[in-house]
């Protein structure tokens, strides 16, 4: 499988999670991210190609924000090696320049990034 990320990712130890905004309800917790994606944990698999807006909950208010909104595309999507779960990349679609910068400096101030 060839790569198509940009960026290195970041494992993250942190408890982030990301809320499917149609719902309210929490679609699953960060795994790895950049500002071009990420990876969650969830409960059940997703289908390649399904849209979401998410809201991401942030570890750390960062400029007076607690979250960020975002359009994500499901690219893949495994079971984890524990069964109950899935892992699911994401690529965002439509993060604005503003939230590219806030999302980028959680990272660097949580360590996320090298």
């Amino acid at each position: 499988m060839q790569k198509q990320r940009n960026r290195p990712r970041k494992n993250t130890p942190h408890n982030v999670k990301v809320m499917n905004q149609e719902t309210d309800n929490v679609l699953g917790r960060v795994v790895d991210i950049t500002a071009d994606g990420l990876m969650l944990v969830v409960s059940s698999a997703i289908e390649v190609g399904r849209q979401f807006d998410f809201r991401i909950i942030l570890p750390r208010m960062v400029e007076g924000k607690v979250d960020i909104v975002v359009k994500a595309e499901a690219v893949w999507c495994k079971q984890d090696t524990n069964p109950r779960y899935f892992k699911v990349g994401f690529r965002f679609e439509n993060m604005s320049g503003n939230e590219g910068f806030t999302l980028e400096d959680v990272m660097h101030r949580m360590n996320l990034v090298g």
